[in-house]
């Protein structure tokens, strides 16, 4: 069968520290469920303010824009948890390999021993 990219015979060192998608996909499971209350938590304030009294069309839209604005820092979040985990485990792995690490994260690893 014939493929559409071509295999090249030396995969690019970086390649070796990436985690596959798999991981990743686990990553972004276990952020989902680790934000999954605060995410509740802002539609639960949007749903109970707006049953509490009768609100104007101006301020549902206030109250809609705030509460967009919150989920916006919610997604920010998450995405902000992902790329640290991803980076670190990239980092782990060049250790492990006994390959260098940035500097940045190598000053973290040792503060953490």
């Amino acid at each position: 069968m014939t493929t559409l990219f071509q295999s090249t015979a030396e995969p690019s060192p970086a390649a070796d520290f990436e985690p596959d998608e798999q991981w990743k996909s686990r990553l972004k499971v276990d952020i989902e469920s680790n934000l999954r209350s605060m995410v509740d938590e802002a539609k639960q304030n949007l749903q109970d303010t707006l049953k509490r009294a009768p609100v104007t069309a101006l301020e549902r839209e206030r109250l809609t824009e705030e509460h967009l604005a919150t989920m916006k820092n919610i997604r920010n979040l998450a995405e902000e948890q992902f790329r640290i985990a991803l980076e670190r485990e990239r980092q782990e792995r060049r250790w492990a390999a006994g390959q260098v690490l940035d500097q940045e994260w190598s000053d973290t690893m040792i503060k953490e021993q």
